[in-house]
């Protein structure tokens, strides 16, 4: 007779595969539905640091899906190939989410007229978020005892496990927030000095602001389900904030890529063409 744990366990299992099934088959359906206007966008566009980041971002999500699908699918797998995809898979994501975050930093370089003290704030500010959390994770991954079966399973993780969470979503969510906060300060001096209103700042602003929002609640929401519910709901969650906010800054930078200055009836100093410069190409 099957025990009630092993029905929970076999339960989560499957609603971990469901979920990576939906993740891969929403981000195979947006790739294809926006590939002509990427493949414009690549082919029209000044290659630069932000192009490249772009690319990763937009194909780094499938890596960190398939990972996800050898963890998932493959339980039985020996336990040392199991933590090596658990460990390569936590990287994988925080790479695409650094990169995202990048594209952003970049932007804000540009607003902030690229100074190199600005460069070299960033630089060491990024750094100092993505050690940490880094470190962080890895610690998580060193704790689960049997890494192919999600930790949790069965209850809530420990409080020494879940530290190493907080920790990590928790810089996350600041980080977003310091680079909304830096682009909001610039765009209210901005304002005030020049007395217009912008339609380029004013779109990098409405870019960073739902950017910011969508990932403070993702990291959040992993946060609370890890102290509330049981952790295969938080991994859930992280997996799918990797992916959509991947989606949402791909779209976002060919968005704002195709801003059409003339309509914006600014002058030529502030023009799309000067903008996408200093956000893109390197210095």
């Amino acid at each position: 007779m099957i025990s009630s744990w092993q029905t929970t366990q076999v339960d989560h299992d499957a609603l971990l595969g469901l979920n990576v099934i939906a993740l891969i088959t929403f981000w195979s359906y947006d790739y294809i539905l926006c590939l002509p206007d990427a493949v414009t966008f690549l082919a029209e566009s000044r290659w630069g640091l932000g192009t490249f980041l772009y690319l990763t971002c937009s194909h780094l999500p499938l890596a960190f899906m398939s990972l996800n699908m050898l963890v998932v699918f493959q339980p039985d797998v020996p336990l040392h190939l199991c933590r090596s995809y658990n460990i390569a898979n936590t990287y994988v994501g925080i790479m695409s989410m650094l990169c995202a975050e990048c594209i952003f930093i970049i932007r804000a370089y540009a607003v902030w007229e690229r100074g190199r003290w600005f460069a070299a704030m960033e630089i060491f500010t990024i750094v100092a978020y993505v050690v940490p959390i880094s470190f962080s994770l890895q610690q998580f991954n060193s704790e689960v005892s049997e890494p192919c079966w999600i930790p949790g399973t069965s209850g809530i993780l420990d409080a020494e496990t879940s530290t190493q969470i907080f920790v990590a979503f928790g810089l996350l969510a600041i980080a977003e927030l310091q680079t909304l906060l830096l682009l909001l300060y610039r765009a209210i001096k901005w304002r005030s000095i020049r007395g217009t209103n912008n339609c380029l700042i004013r779109g990098l602003m409405k870019d960073n602001l739902l950017y910011c929002c969508c990932g403070i609640v993702f990291s959040l929401s992993v946060i609370l389900t890890t102290i509330f519910l049981p952790f295969p709901v938080g991994h859930l969650v992280a997996e799918c904030q990797v992916v959509v906010q991947a989606l949402l800054v791909t779209r976002m930078h060919r968005s704002f890529w195709r801003t059409d200055r003339a309509s914006c009836g600014i002058t030529t100093d502030v023009s799309l063409t000067t903008w996408m410069i200093g956000a893109l190409e390197f210095t």
